[in-house]
């Protein structure tokens, strides 16, 4: 996955978090905020919490698109049926 600074990302437990914001060469040159937490979270480029690659319910495993941070009554119907097409593919 390739970050990108100004989007926001699904956790590997389902949060969203972001947008995220590159801060410069460290190892974990990434920051951002996670829903549900109030300290600001750090990961690598490849989206992980932990530089060890040890897995945590905070790494990052995709973007998130379309919809994601609009209230619910700013949706479109595009928006909505992408998400029940989504939630169809799930089961």
């Amino acid at each position: 996955m390739k970050m990108r600074t100004g989007l926001s990302y699904r956790t590997r437990d389902g949060r969203i978090a972001g947008p995220v914001l590159a801060r410069g060469g460290h190892s974990h040159p990434w920051e951002g905020r996670v829903e549900g937490l109030e300290e600001i979270q750090y990961w690598t480029d490849d989206g992980l919490l932990f530089a060890s690659g040890e897995l945590h319910n905070l790494d990052l495993v995709g973007s998130v698109r379309g919809s994601a941070g609009k209230a619910i009554d700013q949706m479109t119907l595009d928006d909505y049926r992408r998400g029940v097409a989504r939630l169809r593919s799930a089961f």
